[in-house]
């Protein structure tokens, strides 16, 4: 049976907006979901460091792109001196943690936390916050402290983070889809925010064909394309 991977941060604005069009596809093929997260934010940064006019007219360029609205909250962050940190190995143990104790929801697992983010202008690095929001799927925050804490934990979040860079290769963006057809091959579905007209002709003729779907746009990417480059 064909397989989805999905490469995505729970601090890539552009995972956020394409996170409607991912739930669509996911729903729509009822493939398995391999969730993976990447490494946007690889040095801890203070979201008050993205208020710039620049960025600002970029969250607004997003919000047109793909029709998701940020939050006040989440620009309020911006104007907090110090605000709150953004770690991307962090979130990614955060979601290994939620794996194990309430496995089968990864996607969901991780929109919430971007809506949480983006949406909300929540802390999602706060364990009172992420206990919070895990509460939905059963979890107590007694739990997850000590899972957070675990080895086991911490080893599934560096394992995943590395199968993530080693799938992306040279041409590190988020979000990035993957279809994993039947004779084992990766086609590359989406490389950034793509709708789903878009995504979707992409599936159908890896599904339909097994063409390889793998050369990807080298345009410049980030803050003036759809996509989020470390």
């Amino acid at each position: 049976m064909p397989s989805f991977i999905y490469v995505t941060d729970v601090f890539c604005p552009w995972c956020f907006g394409f996170a409607p069009v991912m739930r669509k596809l996911a729903a729509l093929h009822s493939f398995p979901v391999r969730v993976l997260c990447g490494n946007l934010v690889d040095e801890p940064a203070q979201t008050s460091s993205m208020g710039t006019p620049r960025l600002r007219a970029f969250f607004q360029r997003l919000s047109d792109t793909t029709g998701r609205t940020l939050g006040v909250d989440f620009f309020r962050l911006l104007e907090e001196e110090g605000s709150v940190v953004m770690d991307s190995s962090r979130s990614a143990l955060l979601m290994a943690a939620l794996k194990k104790l309430a496995p089968g929801h990864a996607l969901e697992q991780m929109e919430t936390f971007q809506d949480a983010f983006y949406k909300e202008g929540r802390d999602v690095l706060n364990l009172g916050v992420q206990a919070d929001v895990a509460v939905r799927w059963g979890v107590e925050e007694a739990a997850l402290k000590d899972m957070l804490a675990s080895e086991g934990a911490q080893q599934k979040a560096r394992r995943e983070m590395d199968e993530a860079e080693e799938i992306l290769g040279d041409f590190v963006v988020y979000p990035t889809l993957f279809v994993k057809t039947d004779d084992g091959v990766l086609h590359a579905v989406a490389r950034g925010y793509a709708p789903f007209e878009e995504v979707q002709a992409k599936i159908e003729a890896a599904l339909s064909t097994g063409d390889s779907l793998n050369a990807v746009s080298t345009e410049a990417c980030g803050l003036d394309g759809t996509c989020c480059v470390r």
